[in-house]
């Protein structure tokens, strides 16, 4: 750290002693301030070493615990209001085919009540022919074959997107610690 040289001044008292040079900062220190200065320089080193204990522990911290990052959180946050929003298209699609199908078999419904009361009435009356029976079959035919087909319901999906795709960009670090 310090070599011996002519008689200069001191930085810390200015009086023309013998001193001595700091190899790091080239600066002159008598003997009454060497010690001080070197204790100086130990108290920064001491502040370093504890700067870089709490370092340490936070990218310990990090590498065990990478959900806390706060990017993860960010992806993690989109996820959410993504599913979300699928979830409540999803929803309000459901409640569209239930409101029709609901519409559709109360339609059929009523058709089959009609038919029921014709089928009674014939029934009860002995009043049919073979054409009637062959009319109430196709009708009960028809009503059967509404009831197990919903072709007046379509999906269909936009092109449009519905939850925004999240990019992930990594520029990568030039580490000059070679």
């Amino acid at each position: 750290m310090a070599t011996a040289t002519g008689k200069t001044c001191c930085v810390i008292c200015g009086k023309g002693k013998a001193t001595l040079k700091c190899g790091g900062c080239s600066q002159d220190f008598c003997y009454n301030h060497v010690a001080d200065h070197r204790q100086e320089l130990n108290k920064q080193l001491d502040e370093v070493e504890v700067d870089r204990d709490v370092f340490q522990q936070t990218l310990i911290d990090q590498k065990t615990d990478s959900k806390k990052h706060p990017f993860i959180k960010q992806i993690d946050n989109w996820e959410r209001e993504s599913i979300n929003k699928i979830r409540q298209t999803a929803e309000e699609a459901r409640q569209l085919v239930l409101q029709h199908n609901m519409e559709h078999t109360a339609q059929i419904e009523i058709r089959l009540n009609k038919l029921t009361n014709e089928l009674r009435q014939g029934h009860q009356e002995n009043d049919f022919f073979e054409p009637d029976l062959n009319q109430w079959k196709e009708e009960l035919k028809r009503l059967t074959g509404e009831l197990a087909t919903t072709s007046d319901i379509k999906l269909n999906q936009h092109s449009t997107s519905l939850v925004n795709k999240i990019y992930v960009s990594v520029t990568p670090i030039n580490s000059n610690f070679d």
